[in-house]
């Protein structure tokens, strides 16, 4: 993925794709880059060369700025190892070219992502853990609907657990009367109390300091053969984890490595799911040594850590003190990101954590609970409505300023805010397109029920950070300035 800021001669996109990938990829630029932009693409310059393990894509556009067509030379080099785009005749000082190369940069990466996104949709992820019992898990395994639902709230924000409690609220109310804002903060209270261990079993794979490592099998697929899971599903993915549990361990070695793939391959082949060795890729972690690592510059013990199997690449912490906490780690951040951003990732949980944000949140959510019943009650009758848009629109707000406050910690804790920039990038590629793109959503993503600021703001926002030791005691004050200059500015 680019980290830079502003358009070069040589722009990385991706690192270590897939080779079965290669041409795949090749084929979406052809189809959803060179084809719809044709009037603008020099007739006669689109040329496409094989050689190796390697497709370069080259062309030669004229890009429409102020009444004039800019010309540009872009290449295209596709491979196992990375997608680079070039830009032979960038003049840096002719800002014509200069506004067609960020372009480009910005549809080519675009459609990148979006295609890695959709072979991700069309693969089978096998997290495998240390020796233990339980040490691996299989794409759908303990697929229960209470799962899934605590696994895409605590993938998203603590905020949202807490904002669930008060959407149920409204409808207990119905029932209990004003009894339930006693019930539901003290719901509240034990969840905050548990909800470590709550996170912990979202996952089978449990990283320690004696099972450091972490190892993330994808599989590349094909919707036929998901279909065929998803109608066989409840029977297969069980056997299947069983089978990888006995068979495979963490590879060390390139033999290993080659070993796992064959086994994994075989396994798959036994219950009717076809791949090659091409299609299976293999990334080990230490992940808890990464933990380990980032909680000492916060002064820490390491938290407890679980993998979830979750395509999406994320991390979640949770709490009420560092004794009693845990790390949530998506398999696709440990696939997607580099050791210095996950490094960030994971310092912005431990944020959360330094900053008892869990705690604050209950606590903000019990007032409001405890007010709405006993100081505002009136109100709340009068227009319910419009009560819980100002209401859920206040603890959202809060939870922006949280989430901008954890980024500040670890800018600060870890020094490298640039890393985090990118970590944030990837994450949310999709919808810094759409932002750089629609000054409507600038505006619009501020006022969305996300307990997150707006993807760009992060991002513009560590891009420039600068970390000094006399930011460390106002971190809090520097995030809500910095949230309210950031709303004002995307009008």
């Amino acid at each position: 993925m680019a980290v830079e800021s502003i358009p070069v001669k040589n722009v990385l996109i991706q690192e270590n794709i897939l080779e079965a990938a290669v041409a795949g990829l090749a084929e979406a630029i052809e189809r959803y880059y060179i084809n719809p932009n044709a009037p603008l693409v020099e007739i006669g310059s689109y040329r496409r060369v094989d050689f190796g393990n390697t497709i370069e894509l080259s062309w030669k556009i004229r890009y429409p700025y102020e009444s004039l067509f800019i010309p540009l030379s872009i290449v295209l080099s596709i491979s196992q190892e990375r997608v680079r785009l070039s830009f032979p005749d960038l003049d840096k000082s002719n800002s014509g070219q200069m506004r067609a190369s960020s372009k480009v940069i910005d549809d080519v990466q675009s459609i990148v992502w979006q295609y890695l996104q959709n072979t991700k949709l069309s693969s089978l992820y096998f997290v495998i853990g240390g020796k233990e019992e339980e040490h691996s898990e299989a794409p759908g395994e303990r697929n229960s609907v209470l799962r899934n639902i605590l696994k895409r709230l605590f993938s998203g924000n603590t905020a949202n657990i807490f904002l669930t409690f008060l959407f149920f609220s409204f409808v207990l109310f119905f029932i209990i009367g004003i009894y339930t804002v006693f019930v539901l903060i003290v719901f509240q209270a034990v969840y905050l109390v548990f909800s470590d261990r709550i996170a912990l079993n979202l996952g089978n794979v449990h990283p320690t300091a004696e099972r450091p490592l972490v190892t993330i099998v994808s599989v590349r697929s094909n919707r036929e053969t998901l279909r065929a899971l998803s109608s066989y599903g409840k029977k297969i993915l069980p056997e299947i984890r069983a089978e990888i549990s006995k068979s495979i361990e963490i590879p060390t070695t390139s033999t290993e490595r080659i070993y796992v793939k064959t086994t994994v391959l075989q396994i798959l082949s036994n219950h009717g799911v076809k791949a090659g060795l091409n299609d299976v890729d293999i990334k080990t972690r230490n992940v808890y040594g990464i933990v380990q690592r980032v909680a000492a510059k916060f002064h820490r013990d390491p938290p407890r850590i679980v993998i979830a199997n979750s395509l999406v690449s994320n991390a979640a912490a949770t709490g009420i003190s560092t004794r009693h906490s845990s790390i949530m780690i998506t398999a696709g951040s440990l696939e997607d990101l580099n050791e210095e951003e996950l490094e960030s990732v994971i310092g912005h949980e431990l944020g959360h954590i330094k900053g008892h944000d869990p705690i604050i949140l209950f606590a903000i959510t019990s007032f409001e609970l405890f007010g709405r019943f006993y100081i505002w009650f009136p109100l709340f009758l009068f227009q319910p409505i419009l009560y819980f848009v100002v209401a859920f629109g206040v603890i959202f707000a809060v939870g922006k300023v949280l989430e901008t406050r954890a980024d500040t910690e670890s800018a600060l804790v870890l020094g490298n805010p640039q890393w985090m920039a990118s970590a944030l990038t990837k994450i949310g590629l999709r919808q810094l397109y759409h932002e750089k793109y629609s000054p409507v959503a600038k505006v619009l993503d501020w006022f969305q029920f996300d307990p997150h600021p707006p993807i760009y703001f992060r991002v513009k926002r560590m891009s420039e950070f600068k970390p000094s030791e006399s930011l460390a005691r106002h971190a809090f004050l520097l995030s809500l300035r910095d949230c309210i200059k950031g709303f004002f500015s995307a009008f």
